[in-house]
């Protein structure tokens, strides 16, 4: 064989080798994206929930107790729009999972609250469904970050650590 028709198979080679690099990678991000919109179909009924609680009708009364909760949820709003708008980058995924995390601490505050005169803190309808919309926030979360570490394992995979830079492909973020 001759060395240019050596060099054109090993060229050849490598080019359907990058192309298929390139398409494996893609596919791993759309999962990672696809996995994001659910943790976001799912942190959607934290709100509708404190909505149903806390109507956003002019002069309505927020219990303090409630207030970091409600306000936290209300910035889950914004942080998944960031989230959305730079897919998979670390620092927008990062700020929405501590306000998660927080939102869960503070449920959890407030579950610990003992009864007071005017009855029982939480609304025991409200405990149920929120531990359910809670439970399904904590599943589709890991989903995401089973997904994330594997396409960041996969970008740091020799030999395609050596050309995911060239190609454009950066470490994602968990939440």
């Amino acid at each position: 064989m001759s060395a240019s028709v050596l060099i054109w198979f090993l060229i050849a080679t490598l080019t359907f080798w990058c192309v298929g690099l390139y398409n494996r990678l893609m596919r791993m991000r759309a999962r990672g994206l696809d996995a994001l919109g659910s943790v976001e179909k799912h942190l959607r009924n934290y709100n509708s929930l404190i909505h149903a609680q806390f109507p956003d009708e002019e002069g309505s009364f927020i219990p303090l107790e409630w207030a970091g909760l409600v306000s936290n949820v209300k910035l889950l709003d914004m942080l998944v729009k960031a989230a959305r708008s730079a897919p998979l980058q670390a620092l927008p995924l990062k700020a929405l999972g501590q306000t998660v995390d927080a939102i869960e601490a503070e449920w959890q505050q407030l579950g610990t609250q003992p009864a007071d005169l005017a009855g029982p803190t939480m609304p025991d309808a409200m405990q149920k469904l929120w531990d359910e919309a809670a439970l399904k926030v904590r599943t589709a979360r890991g989903g995401f970050n089973q997904i994330v570490d594997r396409y960041n394992e996969a970008l740091h995979q020799v030999p395609a650590s050596l050309v995911v830079g060239l190609m454009g492909f950066k470490e994602a973020g968990r939440l």
